[in-house]
């Protein structure tokens, strides 16, 4: 329920600020004065887009401020908590600026929110009905949706709805899958021939491209390490002047030292020391020597397999451990590719069952309307006959959105996107007795639209008490005894929602619990709108003016004073 509206710099309003009570609230006042522009302020925190022409000319900003009281509180605070949102279970403030630019900003409780916020919210705190729903009306999606608001099918249609998103999202994943067969086998034989390639250089490890590089730098250096050590070997023990032969010479002066100064034992053990180590290095030179292979055709296979890995690398990877990663990568790959098709006949028998289930729900959903409209089409002949349209016949034609025809897909049998079952609605009249019935959007006038979405609404809001109901241009089409049929209707509504209606029928204003009126004034030489709630008095004034104009007889005042007078009896 809406408790205040405070509207600054918005079209023609500088300042407003408005009080709304529980039960009726009628907006009314001459045409042209600015009663729709209350509205579209209401709608603005409800998510409306916004134009940078709505602000006040002169300003650089448009303020509409409202306090809510909640009453679906359970619902709302999952939302709020959903969006990381403060929740105040008793209120909730909504602001929305427009600037130049148009875009603008909004508020909930002072916390910043996104636009779209508004939208997911608002359909907890006010229902707006003008021309535009009423033209919706036409639309067989939201006559499905009045049918099942009326049949409570909440439950069961987020069952049908969450079925129906399963069952697309193993659509898509089997659409993926469904690549080209074609496609698909190209793909395995070019992946095989990669694998193949990559298998027949046979990697016998991460290391072996590093231990085949030394061997190449030994074998292609041979000659270089034969004549090295050759000549190493003849220089320690071999030539004339060989060193072993210089060191068997110092040995014998060492051993004349030791003869005389037994001092130099221990430096002659030294010296026989290191000339043991030379010589063993002389004899380890012998035997590198002797070993050295000359083999040109190892190190052709050396050059040809280092020049098969470098291939590898090129297409594989930057090392011989990434190209062995890339190939059990392209293993799994064909494994899959090659057992796609048992994936498939796996996905289309989770498809099969999923169908069998979203049909079986499906259709129990469509007995529960039927049986539902049944109670609908005897509240609606009630409620028309309430509104001057006793003699109007309504019926439901019940279509199935199913083709028999193409078997089950569910692709095939619903439409792209829908949720709601197996069904789609079209609401049938017939106005005048003796006529066919008809569809709504081939018969209906403005006047009968209006009444039928009353009807409509009467019938499916008997539940959301404390919601708050907005009317805008209800009474479109009609007078006389239907207009005051209306004004009843909206006073039933008004028991159990907040109801705001803009009406230009004194009929409908005279059922009103609280009455604001709406004029044009010269504030500082410009125009604004202006609103102020009506005292009984002033009451009879206005019905009076909405009776006959500006001129106030002493009859038009009292046939004013009668009208209040009847509704509140």
């Amino acid at each position: 329920m809406i408790k205040s509206l405070d509207i600054k710099n918005f079209a023609l309003v500088d300042h407003v600020t408005l009080e709304f009570k529980k039960g009726l609230s009628m907006l009314t006042g001459e045409t042209g004065s600015g009663k729709s522009i209350i509205v579209d302020a209401l709608g603005l925190l409800l998510g409306s887009k916004s134009y940078s022409e709505m602000i006040r000319s002169g300003f650089s900003n448009a303020i509409v401020t409202g306090l809510f009281e909640v009453y679906q509180e359970d619902d709302l605070r999952q939302i709020f908590e959903d969006a990381g949102l403060d929740f105040d279970p008793e209120e909730i403030l909504i602001r929305r600026e427009i600037i130049q630019n148009g875009r603008g900003r909004a508020f909930i409780n002072n916390q910043m929110i996104p636009i779209t916020f508004l939208r997911k919210i608002r359909n907890y705190l006010v229902d707006i009905h003008g021309q535009s729903e009423q033209q919706s009306l036409f639309n067989n999606d939201s006559q499905l949706m009045f049918l099942d608001r009326f049949s409570n099918n909440e439950d069961i249609l987020i069952e049908v709805k969450g079925l129906h998103d399963e069952f697309r999202k193993l659509e898509v994943k089997m659409k993926k899958l469904k690549i080209n067969e074609e496609e698909r086998l190209q793909t395995i034989e070019l992946l095989s021939f990669q694998l193949d390639e990559i298998e027949k250089v046979d990697l016998a490890s991460e290391d072996e491209e590093e231990d085949l590089q030394k061997e190449r730098l030994l074998l292609s250096n041979s000659d270089r390490l034969f004549q090295a050590s050759h000549q190493a070997y003849e220089l320690l023990y071999e030539s004339e002047n060989s060193a072993g032969r210089l060191l068997k010479q110092v040995d014998n002066c060492l051993e004349d030292l030791q003869a005389i100064d037994k001092s130099c034992q221990e430096l002659r053990g030294q010296f026989q020391e290191a000339s043991i180590t030379i010589e063993d290095i002389a004899l380890s030179l012998r035997k590198y020597n002797t070993g050295i292979e000359v083999d040109p055709k190892r190190l052709d296979w050396i050059e040809e397999r280092l020049n098969d890995i470098g291939k590898l690398k090129r297409k594989y990877g930057r090392s011989v451990k990434e190209v062995k990663t890339y190939a059990e990568k392209i293993k799994h790959e064909i494994v899959t590719l090659k057992g796609s098709d048992n994936t498939l006949k796996t996905m289309e028998e989770d498809r099969r069952l999923l169908l069998d289930k979203y049909l079986k729900k499906a259709k129990k959903l469509s007995y529960i309307r039927k049986n539902a409209f049944q109670e609908l089409k005897k509240s609606m002949q009630d409620e028309l006959r309430h509104l001057a349209m006793g003699k109007t016949l309504f019926e439901i034609n019940f279509l199935s959105v199913l083709n028999q025809e193409k078997g089950d897909s569910l692709t095939e049998c619903l439409p792209l996107g829908t949720s709601r079952g197996i069904d789609s609605v079209e609401f049938m009249i017939s106005p005048n007795s003796g006529e066919d019935l008809k569809a709504l959007v081939k018969i209906a006038s403005g006047g009968e639209i209006s009444r039928i979405m009353l009807a409509l609404k009467t019938i499916c809001t008997v539940d959301n008490d404390g919601k708050t109901l907005v009317f805008d241009e209800v009474d479109a089409g009609i007078g006389g005894e239907v207009a005051d049929a209306v004004g009843k209707k909206l006073q039933k509504l008004s028991k159990s929602n907040q109801v705001l209606c803009v009406t230009h029928l004194p009929q409908i204003a005279s059922y009103a619990d609280n009455h604001f009126h709406v004029e044009k004034i010269i504030k500082e030489e410009r125009t604004v709108t202006h609103v102020v709630e009506l005292t009984l008095e002033h009451r009879i004034n206005e019905i009076a003016r909405m009776i006959s104009g500006k001129k106030l007889t002493g009859n038009v005042l009292k046939h004013a004073a009668e009208l209040l007078n009847n509704s509140l009896t």
